[in-house]
Parts: structure tokens; C-alpha cells; sequence
């Protein structure tokens, strides 16, 4: 799983470069476990900060975000993510899809921390997120084929 994360991080720092307002999240280094749960306040800003932010606007930006998110994801003795077949199904190739989806997990396990979410739990309510966001054309997303038929399934 953590190589899996650890591909991710790779294929999204090939496709986009570094910014500025959130070019200090990319130096951050988790040291400890104690390390990850102060993080969380910045995580969840970091992920609502993709969700009502455009695809194609302050993309280093949104770099950063993600980085710091799968850095935090990758090894926080708090929270178990599971990036199984349903996720890789919803998000198809896309690494800006697989990037969202992560930022969703994330988001909904900080915000329901006082309680212990399954991962069917989780990947629906992330599921929801990433559809409800790509169903905004104004985001400039491009969705998978999963995530067009779920689009139609809720117009």
C-alpha cells in the first residue's frame, strides 16, 4: 500500500511542478509518529482547498496539496486507507483523479474522527465528493468513465 502511495506521489510530481503558497507543505518531513496528528488541521485545508479550487487553476498549488496529503496518508498510525480495486475503478488512469480521491479519504476521516469509519464507508463517502466535485464543469476535470455514468445517475 505504501508503494502504491509512494508510485502516486511520483506519477503527480511528473505532471506538475512546484508553487508558491503552498510550496513549504513540499519540504514537510513526518519524523515521528507523534508527528502526524498535528498535520491534520492542515491536511483537511488542504484538501477542501482542492475541492473548491478549479483543476486547471494554481496547479503547483494543488501539487503541493496532494503531496502533503499522501505524505500524511502514507504514515499516520491513526488512519488505514484502502486504495482497492473500487478506487482504482472510479478514478481509471487519471492521476489527477487518484489525487482527489485521496484528498476525499482524507477528508472524510478527519472530519468524522470520532468515528471508526470502514473502508466501504470511506470509499462511498469519497466516492461522493470526487463525482460532486467532477460534475462541476466549471472545475475542468476530466471524469473517468465511472464517474460519467455516476454523474448521470445523479442529474
Amino acid at each position: 500500500m505504501k508503494k502504491f502511495i509512494f508510485i502516486a506521489l511520483l506519477t503527480l510530481s511528473y505532471t506538475m511542478s512546484f508553487g508558491q503558497n503552498f510550496s513549504e507543505l513540499a519540504k514537510t518531513e513526518f519524523k515521528s509518529k507523534e508527528s502526524y496528528k498535528p498535520a491534520e488541521t492542515q491536511v483537511l485545508t488542504c484538501a477542501n482547498y482542492l475541492f473548491n479550487t478549479p483543476a486547471n487553476q494554481a496547479e503547483p498549488n494543488r501539487l503541493n496539496a496532494v503531496q502533503y496529503i499522501i505524505k500524511w496518508m502514507s504514515g499516520t498510525p491513526d488512519y488505514t486507507f484502502d486504495l482497492g480495486e473500487k478506487a482504482m475503478n472510479l478514478t481509471g488512469e487519471n492521476s489527477d483523479l487518484l489525487g482527489l480521491y485521496m484528498a476525499a479519504m482524507s477528508k472524510v476521516v478527519l472530519e468524522n474522527s470520532t468515528q471508526k469509519l470502514s473502508s466501504d464507508e470511506i470509499y462511498s463517502q469519497s466516492e461522493k465528493i470526487v463525482v460532486k466535485y467532477c460534475a462541476v464543469a466549471d472545475n475542468k476535470i476530466k471524469p473517468s468513465k465511472k464517474i460519467k455514468q455516476l454523474i448521470k445517475e445523479i442529474e
